[in-house]
This record gives C-alpha cells, sequence and structure tokens, in this order.
C-alpha cells in the first residue's frame, strides 16, 4: 500500500464531473434568478436619480419664480412712487402758474409726465401736449443727456 496511483479512478471521475455540472447548472439558475432582481434594482437606482433631478430642477422653478415676483412687487413700486411723484409735480407746477386746486391743469400736467415717460422709455414718435400750460417734446430716438449719464 506504499504504492500511490496518479491516476483517478472511475468512480472519481464521475465524482469530479458530477461536482462541475451542478456548480454550473447552480451558476446558470442564479444568473437566470438574479437577473430579474438586478434589472429591477437597476431601475429603481435610474427612477431615483430621475426624482433628484426632477427636484432640483423644481426646485430651481421654484427660485425663478420668486425673484419674478420680487422684481415685479419692486417694479410695482417704483412706478407707484413715480405716479406720486408726478401728481406732486402736478399740483406744484398748477400752484406755481396760479391755478392751485385746478384738477383740468393737474389732470394734463399728469398726462404730459406719462406721455413723457413712455417716450422716454423708447416708443417711437414725438409727443406735444395741446392745451396744457406746459408742452412736452421728445425725441425717444435721440441721445439724451439722461442717458448718456
Amino acid at each position: 500500500m506504499a504504492q500511490t496511483t496518479t491516476t483517478m479512478t472511475e468512480r472519481q471521475g464521475w465524482t469530479i464531473l458530477i461536482t462541475i455540472g451542478l456548480l454550473t447548472v447552480l451558476l446558470f439558475g442564479g444568473g437566470l434568478v438574479g437577473c430579474p432582481y438586478y434589472k429591477v434594482w437597476e431601475r429603481k437606482m435610474a427612477g431615483q436619480a430621475e426624482l433628484q433631478y426632477q427636484q432640483g430642477a423644481r426646485q430651481a422653478l421654484i427660485a425663478q419664480a420668486a425673484a419674478e415676483d420680487e422684481a415685479a412687487i419692486k417694479r410695482a413700486e417704483a412706478a407707484t412712487r413715480r405716479v406720486r411723484g408726478w401728481a406732486d409735480a402736478a399740483k406744484r407746477g398748477c400752484q406755481d402758474l396760479g391755478r392751485a386746486n385746478d384738477v383740468a391743469c393737474e389732470d394734463q400736467l399728469l398726462r404730459d409726465a406719462a406721455t413723457y415717460s413712455i417716450a422716454k422709455e423708447g416708443h417711437e414718435g414725438v409727443i406735444i401736449s395741446v392745451g396744457a400750460p406746459v408742452s412736452v417734446a421728445v425725441q425717444p430716438n435721440a441721445p439724451s443727456a439722461a442717458r448718456s449719464e
């Protein structure tokens, strides 16, 4: 019995062959079973990434809308201050002309101020007020000193 054999017996060969076959079947079966689970997990991760992207885009839109709202409020406040200034200037202008508390005078001066403001913002045309104590003539396409400052 001291002799060692390097050759396999037939039984050992079949045992190794069956073991390799079973491992192959197990790996193939595991792949068939595991592949759908992996696809589900992969889609779940892709869905989570898309959700985070959409939430970031939504936050950006919300911030933009808030900024637009704030800008609109500031523009409205500036327009209100501008109109109040026109009203005060119209009252003072009519008082300077000796027509204090003359509603028609104040209305005409307010129309002139609004017309001048519209023309100053770059609208086409030359505007001359008719029948008012003060005439306004504007050439909007000509460079003005106020614009160059």
